[in-house]
């Protein structure tokens, strides 16, 4: 089972989340870019990392410059998750190493596909490297 980190401040949200991806992946979630930068760096390694853009303490742009700056953290795929269609927004996540950007509300069938394929994009890279 491919363990998948959710980083989200709302919890109904979160609920949802763990819903959907629990029959296939093992789910942790935390509540802010903080809890889960501490997770991290205590020494634990998701397969991918859902988080949302917005939230307390450290935030979506903020985590995925760490992640991108860290040798240990920077192959990891990254789905933002925003209740904004912000286009500099997404263009910065991209830049930043973000997999892939999806705005709130999802569907729920592509949201699954995206997680897919982000676990087979980290696959191979993890094959390639």
């Amino acid at each position: 089972m491919k363990r998948v980190l959710v980083i989200e401040d709302d919890v109904p949200l979160c609920w949802l989340l763990e819903k959907i991806l629990q029959k296939k992946h093992e789910v942790v979630i935390m509540n802010n870019g903080m809890e889960a930068w501490s997770w991290l760096t205590d020494g634990n390694l998701p397969d991918l990392i859902i988080s949302d853009l917005k939230m307390p303490s450290l935030d979506g742009i903020e985590l995925l410059e760490n992640l991108s700056n860290s040798g240990l953290f920077k192959n990891i795929p990254v789905i933002i998750l925003s209740g904004y269609e912000d286009a500099s927004k997404r263009k910065q996540c991209l830049d930043l190493g973000a997999f892939t950007y999806m705005v709130k509300p999802f569907e729920p069938q592509s949201f699954l596909a995206e997680v897919d394929r982000a676990l087979l994009f980290q696959r191979q890279n993890v094959t390639v490297n």
